[in-house]
């Protein structure tokens, strides 16, 4: 049977297997209207209650397909799954028509039997719709993710601007940047954006921030799709931004995006006070030296006083393993809070990249430093990454190895202590 309208389809892969052939030649059938390629399997359910696809396709291994597929039939029973499987036993097609699938695919994948199960599985769905009248739900509001540092110059733009890309890349769902830096952002500079619209534009609008004013003063990142919210052009403008405009413009943002970014400076004002208090996520960039890590300690302190954190916390360690740095193990103890993912020191990477202005995952995604930064955005996106502590043999090794001498590390662990 042809298909009489344009179609939409996610398909929830694993992260390296987002370009299989399969997808290519699905994402160039006519009838195909959009095939949108997740790499994350929270994300993907994500996308899927956000956007209301016609097509779930489920390419994981059995168990995996399997909670996947559960988990998006008992949140929305009308949707059309799909699922991919190595092996086609009786057994295997029961647990995963028992779960919602509506048909299984063989692997390796024949592109005529997966357009014929498309085709067969949207016809019916097509007439038990027209027998039941269903309608869609509302969308769900997006994910908010805000980077602080204590201490500046500890690569937190690096980090948010290559999370926001990773995050796009991985999920396949909208994912705007905004700077928050409102003197010296430099979001801009690492994607290699650049508008006379920014976030001033938005200042006198905040009461109307619809589509129109958002088409005009977001630009999208050609590379990756994400959409980026430049900061101010003017340092002084820095001073007309309020709590109240910041809370409108990243309730509009959340309105349209499935995850937003926030770069910030590195004080606590009432500016980072509303973005720290908002965050779904609340990303926390330190390095392993005695300055970042003394503040990030008075920084969590502070934050736990005034209960100001009402999201998940979330601290990356970067440029870590590095020589004569604290090792893991202290910065954990006297923060009293574990550390959740570490971003290696490749500097000659991320030199490039920043002078470039393209993000390392895009430019060597296959690097020690962007597979960090890769696994950091599955993390993010709700997925149990298991990687996130990547280490090299020689870093390994290095890592082995006693960070300072005995009496220096005494010393610097009394700094970090704030002991004379």
């Amino acid at each position: 049977m042809k298909i009489t309208r344009p179609v939409r389809i996610v398909v929830i892969t694993s992260p390296d297997q987002i370009d299989q052939e399969w997808i290519n030649r699905l994402a160039h059938e006519p009838e195909i209207e959009h095939v949108e390629r997740v790499g994350s399997l929270a994300a993907g359910i994500g996308i899927v209650q956000k956007t209301r696809p016609d097509i779930v396709l489920v390419d994981r291994d059995l168990e995996q397909t399997e909670a996947t597929i559960k988990q998006i039939f008992i949140g929305s029973p009308s949707t059309v799954c799909l699922a991919t499987a190595t092996q086609s036993s009786m057994q295997v097609l029961r647990r995963l028509v028992s779960v919602g699938a509506r048909d299984v695919i063989a692997k390796p994948i024949v592109h005529e039997d997966l357009m014929k199960s498309i085709r067969d599985t949207l016809s019916a769905e097509f007439e038990r719709r027209t027998h039941t009248g269903e309608v869609g739900v509302k969308s769900t509001r997006g994910k908010l993710v805000v980077m602080v540092a204590p201490k500046g110059g500890v690569g937190t733009t690096t980090i948010g601007v290559n999370l926001a890309v990773a995050l796009r890349q991985i999920s396949g769902a909208s994912v705007a940047i905004a700077d928050f830096d409102l003197q010296f952002g430099d979001v801009g500079v690492h994607l290699n954006v650049y508008s006379k619209h920014t976030l001033a534009d938005l200042l006198p609008l905040t009461n109307e921030l619809d589509e129109s004013v958002f088409a005009r003063v977001m630009q999208e990142h050609a590379a990756s799709g994400v959409h980026v919210l430049l900061g101010p052009d003017s340092p002084e403008i820095a001073g007309d931004v309020t709590a109240d405009h910041v809370a409108s413009i990243i309730d509009a943002m959340r309105a349209r995006y499935a995850y937003v970014i926030c770069d910030t400076w590195s004080f606590i004002d009432e500016i980072a006070e509303e973005l720290i208090r908002s965050a779904d996520e609340l990303i926390i960039v330190m390095t392993p030296e005695v300055p970042a890590l003394k503040n990030a300690r008075a920084f969590l302190e502070y934050t736990q006083r005034e209960n100001s954190i009402t999201g998940r916390t979330t601290l990356v360690l970067n440029r870590f393993p590095s020589v004569d740095g604290i090792s893991l193990q202290d910065v954990q103890k006297h923060l009293r809070h574990p550390v959740i993912a570490s971003v290696p020191s490749e500097g000659h990477f991320i030199t490039q990249s920043v002078n470039r202005g393209v993000p390392v995952v895009i430019a060597n995604p296959k690097s020690w430093v962007g597979q960090s930064l890769v696994n950091l955005a599955v993390y993010i996106s709700g997925d149990s990454a298991t990687t996130l502590m990547l280490m090299q043999d020689q870093a390994a090794r290095n890592a082995d190895k006693p960070s300072a001498q005995p009496q220096q590390k005494r010393g610097l662990l009394r700094m970090l202590r704030g002991q004379p």
